[in-house]
């Protein structure tokens, strides 16, 4: 049971007086009754040696009426008895006369047997006093003893009194103690109670979280109480600081925890998750330890066993995302050691690297891509600068020759097979983006039966081709050969996934933007959207790792020798030429779909008028370039058209013809790449000499992959023209470029 504060003050000081009264009523008894003892042992001493003069003139006298001398000393109040003993201790007389035969107490006895002086003892209720009676006959006989007097004194008065004085004594005490708690209440009710039980609010208020103000009663207290409650304010108000540094401190940092854009976590000694911020939960959901994460090489088990080995742990690893999500993840995990050094849980964080990876996949094979492109566009241009006489001499010899002369059937086969050279230079440009796009508006259906026909002939009988072409699809802008080329590689590949046979589906349909199209890509304004081109086959899938890998250049799960690994390499170029983005869907032992988006071609349409144009012409043209075998096609072929031609074998060359002809030079026919001088130093060379002269460009590349020849074309060039080219072609851009601009007067 608890005691208030003041009772247990009261109890304590009420006993620390009734000690105190005790102890002095004690005392003061005690000396009081030896004082009283005292006296009665004096006066009992006196009133027995009175007695023995009195008893010795009776024994003297033979008057056995011993006491009748002392009768004032026996009816004294507190002499209860007065006897006379003969020597040999026989009662001679007693007061009262009916103690006369009471005999004496055996230590008096005892004590007068070897000596004769007084003696007292004390006995019930009193005290036994005893003296001798002495008798001497005559100065020279000495005293003898023939008799004893005994007197016995009550100590009932002497108890009396004490027993007063012990009441007056307790009654004393009893009103001081009264007295004394009432006002030592007073006194500490007011000066200890009062301010401590203000300071007791105060505390109550502050553990309540609320800022006690100043008391009156506290100020009005003892000096010690009063600075404690003022250093009790300071306390509060520093604790109230304080707090509110916390406060905001544990505000701010919870606010960052939860905006931060990492995945925060606090683990305990198992591994369990305790506490997470909501960029955790947006990622992983509601999952209970770190093994419910993570799924790659190493368990979560192992890492924390690292993580305390090594004092923290960084890793990349693959882990479940939210509903099932596949993340990979940057995870740093650090221990928590407790005073002993034992671990007590686990702080960590994770970054999302999904997106990061995936970027860099990309852009490596950006990389490998442009690589590629750099070997294939220089490769691409030396076939054409080959195939340009071949091409162009096919086409003298065969306008030399009528169908069944003898040169006229070696012509038509090179020649063919010259343009099919031409053709795949261009794709190979195509797919490094090096070859301008031959596009035109057409229908993506018309583009697909094409494509089937040719499929029809090398697709396995054991496999369906089904078309489901969508009627009254838009037009869009796109180079035919190029689409097809896409359409024939994906049917290959789909072909060999289904070495059993299955079931090929090429579908086209309008859609707008969907799922996986790169940077949010949305179609042209004005445009209906995008058509979608589906190439879809049952055969044996794709698994997630390969998908990644599958548009790599050179990338290909067939056996040495049955595939380069350029197919769907080749596809992803073409479509992104075009301004689209390709979508793989597949899953092992299910097939797989190809998406391809092509942008529909706002007003485009597909009838264009075809002009026919004379290629014949005059004057004098200079052809600048370092293969002798075009420079002599350029003579063959222009100068059977009317024009004269000059020819030199290098730049400086060129330079110094035209220096010399500059007022009969009508164009310079100029080839962009030569050794020493190139093609763009030359053309500034002859823009010095003549600001107005007409120079058409000239390359194995194409104008976009050649990155002088645009900047050419802004600076004054009249034209460009691709090798390979044919009599029509060149023959074309001479008359175009010779349109452009003041002309020459001839010479």
């Amino acid at each position: 049971m608890k005691m208030p504060l003041k009772t247990r003050v009261s109890a304590f000081i009420t006993l620390i007086i009734v000690l105190i009264s005790s102890i002095s009523t004690y005392l003061f008894i005690t000396t009081h009754q030896r004082s009283r003892e005292q006296g009665m042992i004096a006066r009992g001493t006196a009133l027995s040696f009175a007695l023995s003069k009195a008893a010795e003139d009776g024994i003297i006298n033979e008057d056995l009426d011993l006491l009748k001398k002392a009768s004032a000393i026996i009816r004294t109040p507190d002499v209860v008895l007065a006897e006379v003993y003969s020597n040999i201790w026989e009662a001679l007389d007693a007061y009262p006369i009916g103690r006369l035969k009471e005999p004496p107490h055996p230590e008096a006895v005892a004590h007068f047997a070897k000596d004769a002086s007084p003696f007292s003892v004390p006995v019930r209720a009193g005290r036994d006093f005893y003296a001798p009676i002495l008798f001497r006959p005559s100065e020279d006989v000495p005293e003898s003893t023939i008799g004893y007097t005994r007197v016995v004194l009550s100590t009932a008065a002497v108890q009396k009194e004490i027993e007063g004085i012990i009441l007056t004594n307790l009654a004393v005490s009893a009103a001081i103690t009264l007295f004394a708690i009432i006002s030592i209440n007073l006194l500490i009710g007011r000066l200890v109670i009062k301010p401590i039980m203000s300071l007791y609010g105060s505390v109550s208020l502050f553990r309540d979280g609320k800022l006690p103000e100043t008391d009156p009663v506290l100020e009005r207290s003892a000096d010690e109480l009063r600075e404690l409650a003022h250093e009790f304010a300071r306390v509060c108000g520093s604790v109230r600081e304080k707090e509110d540094r916390l406060v905001e401190s544990d505000r701010r940092i919870r606010s960052l925890f939860e905006r931060v854009d990492h995945a925060i976590f606090r683990l305990d000694g198992e591994g369990m998750i305790i506490e997470a911020n909501g960029r955790f939960r947006e990622m992983f959901g509601d999952v209970q330890g770190l093994c419910d994460i993570l799924i790659g090489d190493k368990a979560a088990p192992d890492c924390l066993k690292n993580a305390v080995m090594d004092r923290g742990l960084h890793l990349e690893d693959t882990a479940v995302g939210n509903k099932g999500k596949e993340l990979i993840i940057a995870l740093s995990l650090y221990p928590d050691t407790g005073p002993e050094g034992s671990v007590k849980g686990f702080d960590g964080y994770i970054i999302d690297m999904t997106e990061k990876k995936r970027m860099e996949e990309r852009l490596i094979r950006s990389q490998k891509m442009e690589a590629v492109g750099t070997l294939a566009g220089g490769m691409a241009h030396d076939f054409n600068n080959l195939l340009t006489a071949i091409l162009g001499y096919a086409e003298i010899i065969l306008s030399m020759t009528k169908e069944g002369d003898p040169f006229n059937k070696p012509a038509t086969i090179i020649y063919d097979a010259a343009k099919r050279g031409a053709d795949f230079g261009r794709k190979i440009l195509a797919i490094t983006r090096k070859e301008k796009l031959e596009t035109k508006p057409m229908d993506i259906n018309e583009v697909v039966r094409s494509a089937v026909e040719l499929l029809q002939r090398s697709i396995p009988k054991n496999i369906e081709i089904v078309t489901e072409l969508k009627e009254g699809i838009p037009v869009i802008k796109a180079d035919a050969s190029q689409l097809q080329q896409v359409i024939i590689n994906l049917a290959v590949n789909a072909r060999d996934a289904m070495p059993q046979g299955g079931r090929l589906v090429i579908e086209t349909s309008v859609v707008r933007s969907e799922t996986g199209s790169p940077n949010n890509l949305q179609p042209a304004t004005g445009a209906a959207g995008f058509i979608r081109l589906s190439v879809a086959d049952t055969g044996v899938g794709i698994d997630t790792v390969t998908q990644r890998k599958i548009f790599d250049p050179f990338f290909t799960t067939k056996e040495m020798g049955k595939g380069t690994g350029l197919g769907l390499y080749i596809v992803h170029s073409i479509i992104s030429n075009h301004g689209g983005y390709i979508n793989l869907y597949s899953e092992p032992f299910k097939g797989t779909q190809f998406n391809i988006y092509l942008p529909v071609s706002a007003g485009a349409d597909t009838d264009e008028a075809v002009e026919i144009v004379n290629i014949t012409g005059s004057g004098t043209l200079l052809v600048i370039d370092d293969e002798s075998d075009v420079r002599e096609l350029c003579r063959d072929m222009l100068e059977p058209l009317g024009y004269t031609v000059m020819t030199a074998s290098s730049g400086m060359a060129g330079v110094n013809i035209f220096r010399e002809m500059k007022d009969a030079v009508r164009l310079v026919i100029l080839d962009m790449v030569m050794p020493k001088m190139s093609g763009t130093e030359v053309f500034q060379a002859l823009r010095t000499i003549s600001p107005d002269v007409k120079v058409l460009l000239c390359s194995g590349y194409s104008q976009n992959g050649f990155a002088g020849i645009d900047e050419l074309l802004r600076s004054g060039a009249v034209g460009f023209i691709q090798k390979p080219f044919s009599r029509q072609h060149i023959g074309i851009a001479i008359k175009k470029a010779l349109s452009c601009g003041p002309e020459k007067s001839e010479s």
